[in-house]
């Protein structure tokens, strides 16, 4: 790895930690919230490709640990990035062969259609897959393991409606600003984005 990728990693992680001081409570799921810290770490996925990606997210999750601990369910809560993100990241993948594929027919589109695309195939894979991860893995395996306690299952399925409007809402504005930055930047730059 050289000193370009290792102070690219190092500035989309640290701006993806600032923004995790952006903290947007949602109404429907109990001390939780929106941020905006998703999006430098997509932004670096779009341009940098997956191996900037994941390691830009393993920093920002370091990052969040240490400057904004949220307790023990920390611990567990915040490295779920580490299936979020790739997971949105294999949603833009299969939207981009799916727009690829209209373009090898000869059917043009537009920067605005392709930014729809993404945005909603990215918003059914995480909303239809994430639930279960938070379903199983974080509410019944890993915070009772560090909580110490098992969490009711009937308030965990309670939530389960919070998990998909969340996580359906979350790719709904993360992922189009995402885009579109990542678009301005690679084409002011003149980078070869690897997942645009």
């Amino acid at each position: 790895m050289n000193a370009r990728s290792i102070a690219l990693i190092t500035t989309f992680a640290a701006l993806a930690i600032v923004l995790n001081t952006i903290r947007i409570p949602t109404f429907y799921w109990p001390n939780w919230y929106y941020t905006l810290s998703e999006i430098p770490v997509l932004v670096a996925f779009l341009i940098y490709g997956f191996k900037i990606g994941l390691l830009v997210e393993v920093l920002h999750i370091a990052g969040q640990e240490i400057f904004f601990p949220v307790g023990v369910g920390g611990i567990v809560v915040y490295p779920m990035g580490l299936i979020v993100m790739p997971l949105m990241v294999f949603g833009i993948y299969l939207a981009r062969k799916f727009t690829s594929r209209k373009a090898a027919s000869g059917t043009q589109m537009s920067e605005k259609k392709t930014a729809i695309y993404l945005t909603g195939v990215v918003a059914a894979v995480r909303g239809g897959l994430m639930p279960i991860a938070d379903y199983f893995v974080l509410y019944n395996l890993l915070l009772p393991l560090v909580l110490g306690r098992v969490i009711p299952g009937a308030y965990v399925a309670g939530l389960v409606p919070a998990f998909i409007v969340y996580n359906v809402t979350n790719a709904l504005y993360a992922v189009p600003v995402a885009y579109f930055i990542a678009r301005k930047v690679s084409k002011n730059l003149r980078l070869e984005a690897r997942l645009l």
